[in-house]
């Protein structure tokens, strides 16, 4: 019966309906979106057996239990593992793995593929089930019959379209045959990079590539302090790895070590959708309680005709529950288009499969069943009242002033709320600005990057892929059109590829106590950096003449130069680099230039000095091609392809793009997070604004008999104006000074993303109350004439 006459109700007055609705579907979809987003990042465990107790072990060039930032962990050292695994009591199952690029062969693919090299225990201690045929054993663990795959659902499906029968099939990797041997189910995403697994053979490992990464499982009972005590003494008692430095151990929770990037920015997502709800049913119950003084006579009706109260709450609140329900359904479609924007927070680890329906429709629903409860509630109490209020003169009376206390309350706070995101999104925005004018020390315009790969165990003379490195960058700046290419180990902002580190010290200075600092290390030839427009600030380029005959040499940036030759002549100083050892003491090599810093992981990183080696002293299997060209982009990738062909059959070009593209994916955090933050503020002030003018034109509305009466008493239009204005801005003054405080808070949560920009700006801190008072005035303003044109006469009839 209530669900009828409520239908009808919201039938009749269907502007009235549509407002609530899209109000809840924008509020609820904005939330339901987030907390989708939150919940299994954050709060959802590991979808792995004990999944609290697995770990990450990491060697660092810190000393002590933990030290150091997350970008001092290096990998493992096969010695180490293998000492761990023989003799650590405090931590079960240690498996190892590394991920390779192998060139995938055979039935007319040609193409790089990541491979996942594992040690057998790893899927099996992760509970991961093939979801066709079968893992590999330990006894596979051994060269020469490391030749078994398990592919991906991925990769099942992009190389062989889900055919059945892919078992027993043959797969070329490097030009050696595979055997597939099984299928992993949709959703295991442990590494979600790798495409296929094989074995782990350590002997095939090149010795200068010697590390892993090792997860392990925690005992019961131990704690993770207790495991870093034992893990440190074992690896302390190991033989040393030439070109890796390591001082200390950490143990840290695998879950929170995947999280760890997207934590503050969710963290600060989730509290503002929370208070973009809370600000949504403020407005509605302002919304709900006006239409329920509009309607006090006919519920004061069905009270004459025997309804009790009890019957008169749950028709409202049934009523505000199937709007709730209506919008609900609505911010289902929101929240499926919104956690597409928030996809960039979601660690690829975490995500477990492309149907997220599911888990929005549950978040979403039980979202509307909330916000149905926060808004229903006090609407419906105060509609049941109608049993007092049959006389007319009452009812302006009960509608406007009984409750008129608790709807100022309610606009305080949304203008409080408000504020929040909007000084949230001031802060995000100034930031993202002031970070475009960071130099990035390099030019990206018109550079074309690309991953080519040089199978060096295909050249049984070492000295012929530098001879092709150097003639394929060589036809390339022949065509015409193209003003330089070059050839280097990393490139800027690429997340795929990470710059190798080392130790170093400057020849005739004593030796540091503990760990030598550590530079990143490259190899390039002098084509990368005209490439890049990188600047010679003395010496000389390194030259095709520098090969692995000639003595060493180095070229080291201008951070470096600063930070290791205060006041002296860096050119011709000779570099002790941990990488050189080879075993052994490390070779000299010699400073023959210095060149522009160049920021690598993003543009606020904190500099350590670069180093970089001739490409013909330090050949490498997977290099980065930079190509400065003003040809269109399908042009040039056509040339790119028939120079890398023409240079050598065995090389490969892949994953070709725009460098301007590699630049702009290192920001995509903080955009979106300006993005989400900024719309959350626009759809806050917009509530907010709503939410001041209804009251205002309530409380006009309500009062028309008074302010007819004050007009023929003498009242100018101008006083009337003044009354109503002054009302809206006293209580936007209260809702100002309270956001304030509450942005204050969100400030200093934002603190570690921000750039070139104070927690607590003060234009920030100015301009958003200010923006937020003119939009007030502005809300406050159309009542307020509404109220000057008030006819005495008009007024005292409509009244009796």
């Amino acid at each position: 019966m209530e669900v009828r006459r409520a239908l009808r109700s919201m039938a009749r007055e269907r502007a009235f309906t549509a407002v609530v609705v899209l109000t809840l579907a924008l509020t609820i979809g904005a939330t339901s979106a987030v907390f989708s987003v939150v919940y299994p990042v954050l709060w959802q465990p590991l979808p792995y057996p004990d999944a609290n107790q697995l770990v990450r072990l990491f060697q660092t060039t810190t000393p002590g239990a933990g030290a150091g930032p997350h970008k001092d962990r290096t990998r493992v050292t096969s010695p180490v593992w293998s000492a761990w695994r023989e003799r650590a009591r405090s931590v079960s199952d240690i498996e190892g793995l590394r991920a390779e690029k192998h060139v995938l062969g055979g039935a007319g693919l040609d193409a790089r593929l990541t491979v996942g090299r594992a040690s057998a225990g790893l899927l099996p201690m992760l509970g991961v089930l093939p979801s066709r045929g079968r893992l590999w054993g330990a006894d596979l663990e051994v060269p020469g019959r490391d030749r078994e795959l398990v592919l991906t659902h991925a990769a099942w499906q992009r190389l062989y379209g889900g055919d059945p029968a892919v078992l027993g099939q043959h797969l070329l990797l490097d030009d050696v045959s595979h055997t597939i041997v099984g299928v992993l189910p949709e959703d295991f995403r442990f590494e979600p990079d790798v495409e296929v697994w094989k074995p782990l053979a350590l002997d095939l490992l090149h010795e200068q590539e010697s590390v892993l990464r090792v997860v392990g499982r925690l005992r019961p009972g131990v704690s993770r302090e207790q495991a870093q005590a034992e893990l440190q003494s074992l690896a302390m008692d190991t033989p040393h790895v030439a070109g890796v430095t390591m001082m200390g151990i950490s143990v840290e929770p695998l879950h929170a070590l995947w999280v760890e990037q997207s934590r503050t920015q969710l963290h600060v997502a989730s509290g503002v959708a929370l208070l973009l709800l809370l600000l949504g049913c403020a407005n509605l119950t302002n919304l709900l309680l006006a239409r329920g003084s509009t309607r006090l006579r006919e519920l004061a009706v069905r009270s004459a005709l025997g309804a009790t109260r009890a019957q008169l709450v749950r028709q409202v609140f049934v009523e505000n529950l199937l709007q709730a329900l209506f919008g609900g359904a609505l911010g289902w479609l929101v929240a499926l288009w919104g956690r597409g924007l928030l996809q960039a927070f979601i660690p690829p680890q975490l995500v477990t499969g492309p149907d997220q329906g599911p888990v929005v429709l549950g978040i979403t629903t039980a979202t509307s069943l909330l916000t149905a409860l926060l808004v229903g509630i006090l609407p419906a109490l105060h509609a049941s009242r109608g049993g007092t209020v049959l006389g007319p003169r009452n009812l302006g009376a009960s509608g406007g002033s009984s409750v008129g206390w608790v709807r100022s309350v309610l606009v305080i706070t949304q203008l409080s709320l408000a504020m929040v995101p909007l000084v949230g999104a001031g802060l995000m925005l100034r930031s993202l600005w002031k970070l475009q004018d960071v130099p990035l020390g390099f030019e990206s315009r018109q550079v074309t990057v690309a991953e080519v790969f040089f199978p060096l165990e295909k050249f049984p003379d070492s000295s012929r892929p530098p001879v092709l490195a150097r003639e394929l960058t060589a036809r390339l700046e022949a065509v015409p059109g193209v003003s330089a290419a070059g050839i280097t180990s990393a490139l800027p902002f690429s997340g795929e590829v990470w710059r190798e580190t080392t130790g170093v010290r400057v020849q005739g200075t004593p030796e540091p106590e503990g760990a030598r600092p550590r530079v990143g290390l490259l190899v390039a030839n002098a084509g990368y950096f005209q490439a890049l427009g990188l600047p010679l600030k003395r010496g000389r380029w390194m030259r095709t003449t520098d090969t692995a005959d000639q003595p060493p040499v180095a070229l080291i940036s201008e951070f470096f130069a600063q930070r290791h030759f205060a006041g002296q002549e860096p050119v011709g100083a000779r570099l002790l680099l941990d990488t050189d050892r080879d075993g052994g003491p490390p070779v000299a090599r010699e400073v023959i230039g210095v060149v522009g810093d160049v920021p690598m992981v993003s543009r606020t990183e904190e500099r350590s000095g670069d180093v970089y080696l001739p490409l013909e002293q330090d050949m490498r299997k997977s290099l980065q091609l930079a190509v400065k060209s003003s040809l269109p982009a399908p042009a040039l990738l056509a040339l790119m392809q028939r120079e890398v062909r023409s240079t050598s059959p065995e090389l490969r070009l892949l994953k070709v793009r725009a460098l301007d593209e590699v630049v702009a994916d290192s920001d995509a955090r903080m955009r979106v997070l300006s993005g989400l933050l900024g719309a959350f503020a626009g759809l806050g002030v917009v509530l907010a604004a709503v939410g001041l003018y209804g009251l205002l034109a309530f409380w006009v509305s309500q009062r028309t008999r008074e302010l007819g009466i004050r007009g023929a008493l003498g009242a100018t239009p101008a006083d009337l104006l003044r009354g109503v204005v002054s009302q809206g801005m006293g209580l936007t003054s209260i809702g100002l000074g309270v956001g304030l405080v509450a942005a204050g808070a969100l400030s200093r949560a934002l603190g570690a993303l921000l750039y070139g920009v104070a927690p607590h700006d003060p234009l920030i801190f100015v301009g958003a109350p200010a923006l937020l008072l003119i939009v007030a005035l502005a809300a406050s303003w159309w009542p307020a004439r509404a109220a000057t044109r008030v006819s005495p006469l008009e007024a005292l009839r409509r009244d009796t």
